[in-house]
């Protein structure tokens, strides 16, 4: 049995959703779709240009240039306007609510929590997994549901415990269900 003592606020929120979209294989192809989508219609433009044109220096400079410009700057944009949406979700609901004091105890049979909404209990089934980064351990919950339980108020030592603790618990439940 162990238990985590953390405080969550509105960056540890936004932390977490950023976890959890960008591990997200949804996220990740519409990520790709549209990184790839404009150049792709540039290069069909360029095409379609010379082949009725001619081949034209200023015309493969604008069309190629604005292809790859959007390929090695969208990343970047994309994360930008997805960071600013995550700030608007949270500072415009209630989510406020939900920031304060945690108490999370990893059980034999699961997680334990206490929170500003109430106690909860979460058998391992119901637990996703946990990540580590370098300044949260998250424990994903079914969905875009869970912890982000910052290292500054665990130390690293129980993070990385806590983290291994759950993944192992998980693999184990898996074997235990292939049985």
């Amino acid at each position: 049995m162990m238990t985590l003592r953390f405080h969550m606020d509105r960056e540890d929120a936004l932390a977490f959703n950023q976890a959890y979209f960008t591990a997200s294989p949804t996220y990740r192809r519409a990520q790709t779709r549209s990184r790839f989508l404009l150049p792709g219609i540039m290069v069909f433009l360029w095409i379609l240009t010379t082949s009725g044109a001619g081949f034209r220096w200023s015309g493969t400079v604008i069309y190629l240039g604005i292809g790859l410009g959007w390929f090695l700057l969208f990343p970047v944009y994309y994360k930008r306007v997805l960071n600013k949406h995550w700030r608007a979700g949270i500072d415009e609901g209630s989510y406020v609510k939900n920031f304060g004091d945690y108490e999370v105890t990893l059980t034999e049979d699961g997680l334990e929590s206490s929170s500003p909404a109430g106690k909860g209990s979460y058998h391992w089934s119901y637990v996703d997994r946990a990540s580590l980064t370098d300044s949260h351990l998250f424990i994903f919950l079914s969905g875009p549901l869970g912890y982000p339980i910052p290292i500054r108020d665990i130390g690293q030592e129980a993070a990385t415990a806590a983290c291994e603790y759950i993944n192992n618990r998980k693999r184990s439940g898996v074997e235990q269900a292939a049985r």
